[in-house]
């Protein structure tokens, strides 16, 4: 029996690495690891630090998620387009990667000091928040180790923070140790993971005409991400801390729904780059399927969490409903991906801020009317508005650049 379970492993795994890529699939399962991790640390804290300090949580993950991108300096769009031999590009990753602790601790302090409740509060929101910068370190692994058929080594820093949350969990005796642990194992693994990286001699003009190039591709982002996690802000003073637990582990869920996707994105922008008329119909087809597959597996997914992990009924409830809008987000990073692989970054950036504008009208006020359920709906309705914005400017761009939103739904 456990002979032909594994021989199905394994013919699954080969039917996976067929459909998605074997870097695609390496990627993935790193990020699987990853968010899985993210999973298991909402739990503990949860079931260690009950409901609030998942609140805590919440407010720390604005950092995390604005600097895992920003704190990238936008290299990984760089890398693919750069002509210059691997182990140059490495040193400019490894270099963006030891920039960005200090250059982030300021923000971190402040949104601390602008969020807490408590002192212990702030200290915990620093230090959680270092995630952050753990998150764009990866990111500028996995760009690396995908370019040079390295992507096995991707889940060096998604194990480390595994092992991280296991030494947490056995030795913290307070959420701040806890946080502290957690912060020191997720270093030590994105150090860990760039010393197998060959490394040309640092270039300091290099990095800043690399950097300045990258930053061109962030704008868009920026704004996105930015106001997505000043949305959490706001709604942290329109709801409870237990309310915003609430909505901070749905989110979550919807992290998790979203990582395959990401895999995806992150291993096929060199293709798309090389061919965008030729790869987009296949990709967008792929992302669409792959998208409503992941949202049912992450409601299966959210109703044991709720009632035997979180012993939240409301979580298993309120999930599936942000879970809706997994295929639209799917889409919407595919008709992204499109504009930026075909230079097209002034359309990203006007769709970026009318998406900015919308986030900031649409978010708070539900939250203001219905609590985490009111903020809930209304992130849907604002991902679905800001996925038909960009699958127009997306088409066009050409016949075959991209259908409309309505019509790559119905092709399927």
């Amino acid at each position: 029996m456990i002979g032909s379970v594994a021989r199905a492993l394994r013919a699954r795994a080969a039917l996976l690495s067929d459909r998605f890529g074997r870097e695609a699939g390496l990627v993935m399962l790193s990020r699987v690891l990853q968010n899985a991790n993210g999973l298991l640390l909402s739990v503990l804290i949860v079931r260690r630090f009950g409901l609030a300090a998942a609140g805590t949580l919440t407010v720390a993950a604005v950092a995390v998620t604005v600097i895992a991108l920003v704190g990238t300096f936008g290299l990984p769009y760089v890398f693919a387009r750069m002509d210059a031999q691997m182990r140059v590009k490495n040193a400019l990753g490894f270099a963006a990667a030891l920039a960005v602790v200090p250059l982030s601790l300021p923000f971190l302090v402040a949104l601390g000091a602008l969020a807490a409740q408590t002192h212990e509060e702030m200290l915990v929101i620093v230090l959680l928040a270092l995630g952050g910068p753990f998150f764009a370190q990866g990111n500028l692994l996995n760009s690396l180790q995908v370019l040079q058929g390295k992507a096995g080594d991707t889940v060096i820093a998604p194990v480390a923070n595994s092992l991280g949350l296991a030494a947490a969990a056995l030795f913290a005796s307070s959420y701040i140790l806890f946080a502290a642990i957690l912060a020191a194992f997720r270093f030590g693994g994105v150090l860990v993971a760039f010393l197998r990286l060959e490394r040309a001699p640092f270039d300091i003009p290099l990095f800043i005409r690399q950097a300045r190039e990258g930053c061109r591709y962030l704008v868009g982002d920026s704004l996105n991400l930015g106001v997505d996690q000043i949305t959490v802000l706001i709604v942290s003073y329109l709801m409870s801390r237990d309310d915003l637990g609430l909505f901070g582990l749905c989110r979550q869920i919807l992290t998790v729904a979203e990582t395959p996707g990401w895999s995806q994105m992150q291993a096929k922008y060199p293709t798309v780059v090389a061919d965008p008329d030729g790869a987009m119909p296949e990709l967008r087809r792929l992302m669409l399927r792959l998208g409503a597959t992941c949202a049912v597996g992450a409601a299966v997914i959210a109703a044991p969490l709720g009632l035997m992990v979180f012993h939240l009924p409301r979580f298993v409830l309120f999930a599936p409903l942000i879970l809706v809008s997994t295929p639209i987000r799917y889409l919407l990073s595919t008709y992204d991906l499109h504009l930026r692989a075909i230079g097209a970054l002034g359309s990203v950036n006007r769709i970026s801020l009318i998406r900015a504008a919308l986030a900031l009208a649409i978010v708070p006020a539900g939250a203001a009317i219905g609590g985490a359920l009111g903020a809930i709906l209304a992130t849907v309705l604002h991902v679905s508005i800001a996925c038909a914005l960009t699958a127009r400017a997306s088409a066009s761009f050409g016949p075959r650049a991209a259908p409309s939103f309505a019509e790559a739904g119905a092709a399927q």
